[in-house]
């Protein structure tokens, strides 16, 4: 698959913590956040959602409050993710590579749809 990242054999519970545990909220998303973690049942509730999905094994968009914005896809055995995190830095994918022990090396300090507050302040100055 074109742009995606493999990451077949990763726990998907454990997969699902660690995109919550790498989100923050956004937007309205303030008035949902809960400090901590998300919890074993919590992920496991998550993941449950897409086990008779036929493309995706793991989809996340808010999840309280935080804006994760993650899907996991399925095809031909395989589970893949996107070679971008969208409304995160590419630092903080390297970051989720890293804790499974996918060792992809991603060069862009910033994928285009960054919402870090260094790349907020650059759309300002560019209007």
């Amino acid at each position: 698959m074109e742009n995606k990242i493999d990451i077949t054999g990763v726990n998907l519970i454990e997969l699902a913590k660690k995109v919550y545990e790498l989100s923050l909220p956004q937007g309205l998303g303030f008035l949902h956040f809960q400090e901590g973690g998300l919890s074993n049942m919590e992920a496991e509730n998550i993941v449950e959602l897409y086990k008779d999905d036929f493309n995706l094994a793991l989809g996340m968009d808010y999840i309280n409050g935080r804006a994760c914005k993650f899907n996991v896809w399925k095809k031909d055995g395989k589970l893949y993710i996107n070679n971008s995190w969208y409304d995160h830095t590419d630092n903080q994918l390297q970051q989720l590579l890293a804790h499974f022990n996918i060792k992809i090396k991603i060069t862009r300090e910033h994928n285009i749809a960054c919402n870090c507050i260094k790349c907020q302040q650059k759309r300002r100055e560019t209007k």
